[in-house]
């Protein structure tokens, strides 16, 4: 079960609504990075209106996904690998945390879903669309399981630079490393393996930090 639509989660409100809606937007690329678009173009997207769009476009300002132009509109900041670097480095603690905490709390039925998501990976076939499917769903439920809002909400902006980078360089990517990785993290924090899971969180990120070695230049 998707972590984002448990029960246990509170309704979304309108300026949340619209964060996520343009946070996939840019992270799948339908916002191309280098494109200029304006705050009218936003609202008529996202079908909100202007006061909750606003909200969403300070907050993904902030985490660096756009930049602002006075009297021109709003840029899609490019994907940037030296960047992406610096995000890695500051994401790895945050993700050490998170799956410690979820290998202790998790309930029962929370480790179950765990497991079923490193199933998941595992028969997804290198399907690029089913992986970020399952990473995005596997992170949600990490978050839940933590307990933690705080750390979770650090970590949110760096997973979705991080997966920007996926789809702009997917053409490039080997999803074996990856899908194995997150499988075998899913499994850990599912056995209550805390010292475990954190050294397979690392391995998460350096599955990362390998792709991101690997792009020559930013094209």
């Amino acid at each position: 079960m998707n972590a984002a639509n448990s029960p246990e989660s509170k309704p979304l409100s309108l300026a949340e609504q619209a964060y996520r809606l343009l946070e996939e937007k840019l992270v799948t690329l339908e916002l191309p990075p280098g494109s200029l678009i304006s705050e009218g173009q936003l609202i008529e997207m996202t079908g909100l209106g202007r006061t909750p769009v606003r909200e969403a476009m300070q907050r993904l300002a902030q985490q660096e996904l756009f930049k602002v132009l006075p009297r021109k509109g709003l840029l899609v900041t490019a994907v940037n690998r030296a960047s992406l670097l610096h995000i890695l480095e500051a994401r790895k603690p945050l993700e050490r945390v998170i799956v410690y905490r979820a290998a202790l709390n998790a309930r029962d039925e929370q480790r179950s879903s765990l497991a079923a998501i490193a199933r998941g990976l595992t028969i997804s076939h290198d399907s690029f669309e089913e992986f970020l499917r399952l990473d995005r769903e596997l992170n949600e439920l990490l978050d839940l399981c933590s307990g933690n809002p705080f750390v979770s909400a650090a970590a949110a902006p760096l997973r979705s630079h991080c997966r920007r980078f996926w789809y702009f360089y997917r053409q490039r990517m080997q999803l074996s490393d990856a899908i194995s990785a997150d499988s075998k993290l899913a499994r850990l924090v599912a056995r209550r393996d805390y010292n475990g899971s954190q050294k397979a969180s690392d391995g998460v990120i350096a599955v990362m930090e390998r792709f991101v070695a690997s792009v020559d230049r930013l094209g």
